[in-house]
């Protein structure tokens, strides 16, 4: 009798890679389905660069942390009703969950996510701490350390209606061609920031913040202006040197400092297409409107 394989996996395309997840437990592939439907792909786009197992089981871990570690080329994560590990040298990934995981949406996510970015980081597309926008076919790349205003931008720029890519984290590909990639997942801020109405909750590193929907998600962009953020008493924006850029983003958070020197290449990369530094005040909504006004007025 031939296994019918298909009923028990999914093609994706995540940042144009081609992609198997796999699971025998159909709410499980069901699940993964609906966490992954920007990158869903009706038949295969070649060979899977990157699989995912996943199984229904008794991870022997149950903590309410999820704990991740990395060794060289592998990822391994613990907590949280699931147990897995990433192997970046063979572009595979396995996790067993608890049952009760594939009915939490946003917990089941957040483990596959780590364990598909760790590949998809390590497969050329490399990830920079930013969040970006569109303006027009153009990416306004928002970049600094955490507690920059990364999130509270992204978010503005969606209540301005601007597709946002990313509030925290985008990816660079420099080859076959360039390209910027998104993520879409919920903008996180904290709860004072949010706007009114009733969101989710997510608390990591003892932060509580609140998650906002994305309701006009970005996946791709082809052309990108890296903007620097920094903190002040009015807004200003002033065209600098990529050199200048590139040293102001070196100072990589933790994750971030894995992939030194690809993430030097990746910001140089950014900074290629123009840079800027953005000094911000109080108000994220003015804050985009005079970007877009700026770089309107450039164009």
């Amino acid at each position: 009798m031939v296994d019918d394989r298909s009923s028990k996996s999914l093609n994706l395309v995540p940042f144009g890679i081609p992609t198997l997840i796999i699971a025998e437990d159909p709410q499980l592939l069901a699940a993964a389905s609906a966490a992954y439907a920007n990158w869903l792909a009706e038949r295969p786009a070649g060979e899977p660069v990157i699989e995912l197992d996943l199984e229904i089981g008794s991870p022997s871990t149950n903590g309410v942390s999820l704990v991740i570690a990395v060794e060289g080329s592998q990822l391994r994560l613990k907590g949280r009703g699931c147990e897995g590990m990433a192997d970046a040298g063979s572009g595979k990934a396995r996790a067993t969950l608890a049952v009760e995981i594939a009915n939490q949406p946003h917990a089941l996510a957040e483990i596959l996510d780590t364990l598909l970015l760790f590949l998809l980081a390590r497969r050329g597309r490399t990830p920079v701490h930013a969040s970006a926008f569109m303006f027009g076919d153009v990416a306004i790349v928002l970049a600094g350390q955490s507690g920059s205003g990364k999130s509270t931008l992204a978010l503005a720029a969606a209540q301005r209606g601007y597709p946002v890519l990313s509030d925290d984290m985008v990816f660079v590909q420099q080859k076959p061609e360039s390209a910027l990639w998104g993520f879409p997942r919920p903008i996180h801020v904290f709860p004072e920031d949010a706007p009114s109405g009733d969101h989710a909750k997510r608390t990591r590193n003892s932060k509580t913040k609140a998650a906002i929907q994305l309701e006009r998600p970005a996946l791709r962009a082809e052309r990108a202006l890296l903007v620097v953020l920094e903190r002040g008493t009015e807004l200003e924006l002033k065209r600098i040197d990529a050199e200048e850029a590139v040293d102001a983003l070196m100072a990589l958070d933790a994750g971030f400092d894995l992939l030194e020197g690809e993430s030097k290449s990746a910001i140089e990369s950014l900074a290629s297409g123009g840079a800027w530094r953005l000094t911000l005040a109080d108000d994220p909504l003015s804050a985009i409107d005079f970007i877009a006004g700026r770089f309107a007025t450039n164009s």
